[in-house]
């Protein structure tokens, strides 16, 4: 490659040094959001299913979501499982009769 070439070619070195700088700043904010996550879901653990349901979480999403990728972001995650399952008010429900007659 000539040096003119190399001067009109699409390298631009700024921009890979901006990437540089970047890439750590965009980890450890990562990482800072993780662990926001881990200390307020890991108790939630401790209680019953019945008490994660009422609040609108389910055991088995927030264990898939603490072993998401680091760049998969868990609070995206839990926040999309939770607003997509129906709730309880959503659920018809049948008059005791006809549960009687099951």
């Amino acid at each position: 490659m000539t040096m003119t070439q190399l001067h009109t070619s699409d390298f631009n070195g700024r921009a890979l040094f901006a990437g540089m700088i970047r890439a750590p700043r965009n980890l450890a904010r990562q990482i800072a959001r993780r662990q926001e996550f881990r200390r307020a879901f890991i108790p939630l653990l401790a209680e019953r299913d019945q008490i994660l349901c009422d609040i609108g979480y389910q055991r088995f999403d927030i264990l898939r979501a603490l072993r998401l990728p680091l760049r998969e972001d868990a609070m995206n995650y839990i926040e999309c499982k939770r607003l997509t399952r129906p709730t309880e008010s959503d659920q018809t429900r049948l008059p005791r009769e006809t549960l009687s007659a099951c």
